[in-house]
């Protein structure tokens, strides 16, 4: 059954409810964001690995997180400012640039001055030349092309900070063509601050391929906090990848917020008798109305970036903590706790700590060393100004195919490489004994991660703990090695709340503490949300919080990721309670009161789709033999996305040993440029034998993708035994048939299996259509409810 949200006539909305700019497989944000691993900054990883999250048979574009979560924005800008301090302000340059929107803060820089206006690499290795080669600019000739990058935040930086305002909110545009790879996804970001000060925002992202011609990337970023270093700059996910950029503008689209809404119900105060209610922050939000709105729904922080490895010990033994500093002084005076983010990660970690060279690991010993140095000074330099400490962030990958064997689960990181599958292990072994030497302090220590609503991630985790705690009671009878799992939330409007409350009975019960680390939900796009999308969020974040409620004692924190839409890390795709004028959401209103919000917004309900499978063994040649027009067409026409592209029909028969699909597609126009093959023009049957409609994978279910190559793809890998296709193209349409063992039933009639089936249409290298029988959510990699119902009839 899948249901639709549905604003009642007298559901209150959120005033100025404009929402935000839209914006991964790894995921933190700005402002302190840090999750989803899509760092500003270093675009790489998004979901975290962030964009990853979803789908590890390869569909990491349903994830709908992205992923890692959190930490991404922040992450990867470690080298940057040595290519950004060298860039020049905008406007430096006598160009020809045109004048462009009468609010425009610098002329359009658009080249034709044969000048690259400004713009230097961020990364210094980068190769910025002005061409003719191609060009944006109406009876214009000439664009910058950007070569020789190798890291994902390499890219042209412009320096803008004498034009911004304190408080001011920007719209900020630029052309740009890829060159290659095929396809890659660019970013436009921002940073605020140099060195160990700077915070990283991507104001907007778009997916584009060699086909797509020159692209605009518009969107809007709010200067909460005037800095002597700001810079724009884009960048690709794609290491390697290579563009143009052309007609780069910026305009002064809003002033400073002039207030808060003190009427408003301080959340923290509705859920004083269940736990602490913590926001991300960066230096910016400790001053002014931005302060102001902190401390009267919060009463405990998490900082963005500031505490992270690369922030606090960027070059071997030479620490600096002055703006951790000056950021606990002011939340401190302010009376709020602060959660310690993070001693160890992947990202955001500078390269000597764990290799000599990218690459070049170091031994283990002299890694150790320096993992161990680094957590002994910095926990130590803090003390009990902290209540916990994230030690480790991030270590696993998505969607393991064996979670119990959680070592073999982990992300293949640096520290990975330079010490072994145990300095999980022996980062808390780290940690706990300066813990030990510190009697008087009473801080938690706790692992963190996004994506733990995937079942396989969470099991994976919960694996880990258990070992590792119960290894380390054999010796420290009573008590914990890790004392909490942080459970980053990172979600979208596809998020199932029932997988989250699974993963958070699985934490509970290793008898540790669990907290909601850094929570934020996508809705709408281009800084723009509807009425409908803002209930739906709404309706989310209630769902969440009445799970959070039946939980909380066990449940010591919930941490959002940004406090407004206007600043979040997921800026262009509203995710937060308050939009970037700092006025409450619908999401407020679901958070500080789930059991009204919902019974005021009715839930439109309808059936699943059911069917039957007729008996019958086709050969499978690609051709539509007449034994299949036995079996009924299945129209595939419920669309997860706007654009409605490709269009067709899917048939099935069984026997006592398979089950048999044909699929029919209408595409005139096949592409398979991208790499990712969910990305390429495809078909995909999910099976769940069964018919268990759980929310996750179980050892019966599957996912079945072949393109219009016959290139077969699975999730997991280990169901690809037995399978066989045929693909037969012809003009403006393509046939496949497939053959899929039965693996844990033996089929008899009047069973019921749960099955889907889904058209992914491609078109210059990006999915820009996805057609189903049933599903909606784009969940069905990972979550087998939302199949439709097939009957065996003979």
């Amino acid at each position: 059954m899948v249901m639709m949200i549905m604003a009642s006539c007298g559901q209150e909305t959120s005033k100025n409810e404009d929402g935000a700019d839209p914006g991964k497989e790894s995921v933190e944000g700005n402002a302190g964001t840090d999750s989803g691993d899509s760092r500003p900054g270093d675009t790489s990883s998004g979901s975290d690995e962030q964009a990853s999250q979803g789908d590890s048979s390869g569909d990491t574009a349903d994830s709908g997180d992205a992923a890692d979560a959190g930490d991404a924005a922040d992450s990867g800008d470690s080298q940057a400012d040595a290519g950004d301090s060298a860039g020049s302000q905008a406007g430096s340059s006598e160009g020809s640039g045109r004048s462009g929107s009468p609010n425009a803060v610098f002329a359009t820089i658009d080249f034709e001055d044969k000048t690259a206006q400004g713009f230097s690499g961020r990364g210094g290795s980068e190769r910025l030349t002005v061409t003719d080669e191609e060009n944006a600019t109406k009876d214009g000739k000439y664009s910058l092309k950007v070569e020789n990058r190798s890291e994902s935040w390499h890219g042209p930086s412009l320096r803008i900070d004498k034009y911004v305002e304190e408080g001011g909110e920007y719209k900020f545009s630029a052309y740009v063509k890829l060159i290659e790879p095929a396809s890659a996804q660019i970013t436009l970001s921002t940073q605020i601050g140099n060195g160990s000060s700077a915070t990283y925002a991507n104001i907007t992202q778009q997916n584009v391929s060699t086909g797509s011609g020159w692209v605009k990337l518009e969107g809007l970023y709010r200067y909460s906090m005037k800095s002597d270093y700001i810079t724009i700059y884009v960048e690709s996910s794609s290491p390697n990848a290579s563009f143009y950029i052309d007609d780069v503008t910026a305009e002064l689209a809003g002033k400073a917020v002039q207030g808060i809404q003190t009427e408003l119900e301080p959340i923290k105060d509705v859920y004083k008798n269940d736990f602490l209610i913590g926001n991300a922050i960066s230096l910016q939000d400790t001053f002014g109305v931005r302060m102001e709105l902190l401390k009267m729904h919060h009463n405990v922080v998490t900082f963005g970036n500031e505490m992270k490895p690369e922030s606090l010990q960027r070059t071997k033994g030479s620490f600096s903590f002055s703006i951790a500093d000056i950021m606990v002084e002011n939340v401190q005076k302010a009376g709020l706790k602060i959660h310690g983010h993070t001693l160890v990660w992947h990202n955001q970690s500078p390269q000597w700590m764990n290799q000599s060279a990218k690459d070049v690991y170091l031994g283990r010993e002299e890694a150790l060393e320096n993992l161990r140095t680094h957590i002994k000074t910095v926990m130590e330099h803090f003390g009990d100004k902290v209540i916990s400490w994230d030690v480790l962030n991030e270590a696993m990958n998505d969607n393991p195919s064996n979670p119990e064997d959680w070592r073999n689960a982990l992300r293949k990181s640096p520290w990975y490489h330079a010490i072994g599958d145990d300095y999980v292990e022996q980062a808390f072994l780290a940690a706990r004994e300066v813990l030990d030497a510190h009697p008087e302090w009473d801080i938690k220590l706790y692992y963190n991660d996004y994506n733990l609503d995937n079942q396989n991630k969470s099991r994976a985790v919960y694996s880990m703990v258990k070992e590792l705690n119960e290894k380390y009671q054999k010796s420290n009878p009573g008590k914990l090695l890790i004392d909490g799992v942080g459970m980053q939330g990172h979600y979208s409007l596809n998020t199932n709340p029932a997988n989250v409350e699974l993963s958070l009975e699985r934490f509970i019960s290793l008898g540790v503490e669990v907290s909601i680390t850094e929570l934020d939900i996508m809705a709408g796009t281009n800084h723009e949300l509807t009425e409908k999308e803002a209930i739906q969020q709404g309706y989310l974040y209630a769902e969440l919080f009445r799970i959070f409620k039946k939980y909380s004692d066990n449940i010591v924190r919930v941490t959002f990721w940004g406090m407004d839409d206007g600043t979040s890390w997921r800026s262009s795709m509203n995710p937060t309670l308050f939009d970037r004028n700092l006025q409450a959401k619908s999401a407020y209103y679901g958070v500080i009161d789930p059991e009204k919000f919902m019974s005021e917004n009715r839930l439109e309900t309808f059936e699943s789709n059911r069917s039957v499978a007729r008996y019958g063994t086709p050969v499978i040649d690609g051709e539509s033999d007449s034994i299949w027009s036995k079996a009924p067409a299945l129209q595939l026409n419920r669309y997860q996305m706007a654009w409605e592209g490709a269009t067709g029909t899917a048939r099935v028969l069984w026997d006592e040993k398979n089950l048999y699909v044909l699929m029919y597609v209408n595409d005139p126009q096949l592409d398979k440029a991208n790499a990712n093959p969910w990305e390429q023009d495809s078909v995909e049957v999910f099976v769940d034998e069964n018919n268990a409609k759980t929310t996750f994978y179980q050892e019966d279910d599957g996912q079945y993708r072949v393109n219009y190559e016959n290139t077969a793809t699975f999730n997991p890998e280990s169901i690809s035994e037995g399978f066989e296709s045929a693909v037969k193209v012809s003009g403006s349409h393509y046939i496949v048939e497939m053959k899929i063992p039965f693996r844990t039933i033996t089929p008899k009639a009047d069973m019921q299996i749960g099955f889907d089936a889904q058209i992914n249409d491609a078109k210059d290298g990006i999915r820009i259509s996805v057609a189903n029988w049933n599903d909606v959510s784009g969940n069905g990699y990972q979550d087998t409810s939302v199949f439709g119902t097939l009957t065996l009839k003979k």
